[in-house]
């Protein structure tokens, strides 16, 4: 079969509206997700929300209680969940959140504030004991060749 009459069966078949190619064009009603249930919508927001907030609980917790927690993993599943609250949020128009759903949205704020309270004290310790490490190990491998104040009488006038 020649390039030309491969190119004429295409547009043979090709969807058409009066007559025109409907190539690169999205079909009215085919392809068009039906409104969704603001409702079932809102219970999807709420039952990801309360998964994450189990997430945050347990990692909150963590960081109060044990230093074996794996940050990695848990990062991964805040991200996770929170893609998944972004995504459903999406299906959301503007009045379809209510009352519940603003109060839930609040909390959550107030837990993720609190989680992030944690994990910046945690960081904060651990730069903290990392800086003591650093001067430990500097003050041990050095003989004093390089540094400004080797003793109080060499800066003595």
């Amino acid at each position: 079969m020649s390039a030309a009459a491969f190119g004429a069966k295409d547009k043979a078949s090709a969807p058409t509206l009066s007559g025109v190619p409907l190539a690169g064009r999205r079909l009215a009603s085919a392809t068009r997700v039906p409104p969704q249930d603001p409702e079932a919508a809102r219970t999807v927001v709420f039952s990801i929300i309360a998964r994450i907030e189990s997430f945050l609980d347990e990692e909150t917790a963590a960081l109060s209680k044990s230093l074996k927690f794996d940050f990695k993993s848990s990062n991964d599943r805040k991200s996770q969940g929170l893609l998944d609250l972004n995504q459903a949020m999406r299906r959301l128009q503007r009045s379809d959140i209510n009352a519940d759903l603003q109060m839930r949205l609040v909390t959550f704020r107030e837990k993720l504030a609190l989680n992030l309270r944690r994990i910046r004290l945690h960081l904060d310790a651990v730069r903290e004991i990392a800086a003591m490490l650093s001067e430990a190990i500097q003050n041990a491998e050095s003989d004093g060749t390089y540094t400004r104040n080797i003793g109080p009488y060499r800066n003595a006038p």
